[in-house]
């Protein structure tokens, strides 16, 4: 137990460190843990082709880069476009695997990841005034001649939310837990930590949107809590899902306790494009 707290820590501060300073430390930052979590994918599914594997840690930096150098989404089509394409031009010369098996593995695999990692930085990129108190912390780090306070709210609001929802979840479930939510998946989550998950999501995007002024009516940042939590849990079941899938009880070793990468960021993974798809229409 005490590993694991010691690893939860960690984690945290690896996410939160890097979002705080923005600019070009976040990108590199997380589109390190994004490669880290493919890597994780690539090998759970067999995709043994290392040309595959530089294609998809490539794909994830033109995720990770594109909204610094496009506006306004321009570049997702771009991304869109090399994430189904470029695996099958790769799968077609490569020896060992049906064509079908190796692009449908690797586009996946590329897909489920360079997108959350697009939305991401779209996210932290997002120009605009929060918080006086967030301003001057964004502007602590980053003097990149714009003011992304905005966005850095938007992020800690999803980061926030994805853990403690989580966390609310691990303990409402662990206590009183007595309903299974879905055994065939994962067997130790409960109806109960489900219910409890999304209490925490509900309390901590009102508790973040009004610390963060980010200009949302409480009872909109009460669904909007709830919203995300609940993408969280399809992010963390879908993560369970492919593992029982391939046979494997965790992406990785890397984090003492935790297990992989892909492990701690699975939830985070969905949060982060519902996020993305909804911050437009709020705002």
């Amino acid at each position: 137990m005490r590993q694991r707290t010691v690893s939860s820590i960690g984690v945290v501060l690896v996410g939160l460190v890097p979002a705080i300073l923005g600019g070009m430390t976040f990108v590199i930052a997380f589109m390190g843990l994004f490669i880290l979590a493919f890597t994780e994918l690539a090998a759970m599914m067999k995709v043994n082709s290392a040309a595959f594997r530089y294609l998809g840690g490539g794909l994830i930096l033109l995720a990770g880069f594109l909204p610094v150098v496009q506006s306004d989404n321009d570049g997702l089509p771009l991304l869109l476009a090399a994430l189904v394409m470029l695996p099958l031009v790769v799968a077609i010369f490569t020896r060992g695997q049906t064509v079908m098996d190796l692009w449908s593995r690797s586009s996946a695999a590329s897909l489920y990841l360079a997108v959350p990692a697009f939305a991401a930085v779209s996210i932290r990129q997002l120009e605009g005034e929060s918080s006086a108190w967030l301003v001057e912390l964004d502007g602590v780090f980053f003097s990149g001649g714009s003011d992304t306070s905005l966005g850095l709210g938007w992020f800690l609001l999803v980061l926030f939310v994805t853990w403690l929802s989580d966390t609310g979840a691990y303990l409402v479930g662990k206590n009183v837990g007595r309903r299974k939510l879905l055994p065939r998946v994962s067997p130790n989550k409960t109806v109960e930590g489900a219910i409890g998950g999304l209490g925490f999501s509900a309390l901590t995007g009102l508790l973040c949107s009004w610390l963060f002024k980010l200009e949302v009516q409480p009872w909109l940042a009460i669904v909007l809590g709830i919203v995300l939590g609940a993408a969280g849990m399809l992010g963390d079941l879908a993560e369970s899902a492919i593992k029982r899938q391939l046979g494997v009880k965790d992406s990785g070793t890397l984090i003492p306790g935790h297990g992989g990468v892909l492990d701690r960021i699975d939830a985070l993974l969905f949060a982060l494009v519902t996020a993305w798809l909804i911050i437009p229409i709020l705002s």
